[in-house]
């Protein structure tokens, strides 16, 4: 069963568009991670690769003559969580798949005014981050040709979950899907990137493009072209799970099975380790990688 599309992903423009370059002084919600990769049964080599990470932004007090409870000032905090699925000969596609995990990484820490609610920006400035973004890792997989021919035809996948308190923003590229469950019901947040998601927008009947499955129509790469992700708005609530995974997951493992590992009756970590045991039990034919967040109120 899936929730009301305005249940979960809402027109946040209005609030994009709020006020801007301050932060308000806490945070509605702190957050819980769980994150579990395998190689699977089938695989020499695991090229999936994850992050998770907390950013912060403190004030130290030097010298004052104000009282000090006059100057309390809460941490700052924002969190991220992305993985990657390589594509690639042995070595280039896990390669591939580190190059986007740890671009990112470093690009978290050279961004300027990193701590901010998502209603601090309006809609194109946001657009216009995500695609700066998006290219200097695309800049990082021409470095990477340069000095390593064989590197050409490799690529990755790359969804990414940025969290500023209440709200999240989800940023997909190929077909390593999202899904949020909230009060006991699941539903996927992204659509993959793959000639066979074209073809049923199209009309193609499903028994034909199935068929094109893995054929991607987006993903990072030394000669991407179409390297454009696709941007999701999630106002969170208490107590919702946002998982992201690679296709080791989705290929093995139905939804209906997905959720019940997301059931608020397990932790984050306890559900990631669900997951893959469920991919694994099922065959294994993949790398496999879950990770999941866990929104709890400060309250």
């Amino acid at each position: 069963m899936s929730l009301p599309e305005a249940e979960t992903v809402e027109n946040v423009k209005p609030a994009l568009a709020a006020a801007r370059y301050f932060v308000h002084g806490s945070s509605e919600f702190s957050f819980e991670f769980g994150a579990a990769t395998h190689t699977g049964l089938r695989r020499s080599e695991n090229q999936d690769h994850y992050i998770v990470l907390r950013r912060t932004r403190t004030q130290q007090l030097l010298h004052t003559n104000v009282p000090t409870d006059q100057l309390a000032l809460p941490t700052d905090e924002t969190y991220a969580m992305a993985v990657a699925d390589g594509m690639g000969g042995v070595g280039c596609g896990s390669l591939a798949s580190q190059i986007a995990i740890r671009t990112a990484w470093e690009l978290a820490g050279r961004t300027t005014s990193w701590v901010m609610k998502l209603e601090d920006l309006n809609s194109e400035e946001l657009t216009e981050r995500i695609e700066g973004f998006v290219y200097m890792m695309q800049q990082a997989f021409v470095d990477e040709y340069r000095v390593n021919p064989a590197f050409a035809l490799s690529g990755t996948t790359f969804t990414a979950a940025y969290f500023v308190s209440s709200f999240a923003a989800i940023a997909q590229i190929g077909d390593s899907p999202s899904f949020l469950w909230r009060d006991g019901t699941m539903r996927r947040i992204s659509t993959d990137h793959t000639i066979e998601q074209e073809f049923i927008a199209s009309g193609v009947a499903p028994e034909i493009a199935g068929k094109f499955g893995h054929m991607l129509t987006r993903c990072l790469g030394y000669e991407s072209h179409n390297a454009r992700p696709d941007i999701h708005f999630l106002r969170l609530r208490e107590g919702d799970r946002l998982l992201i995974c690679t296709d080791g997951l989705t290929d093995m493992v139905d939804d209906t099975r997905i959720a019940e590992c997301l059931d608020d009756s397990l932790g984050p970590q306890s559900s990631c380790d669900r997951l893959i045991k469920q991919a694994l039990d099922a065959g294994g034919r993949d790398n496999v990688t879950a990770v999941v967040a866990l929104a709890k109120s400060r309250r």
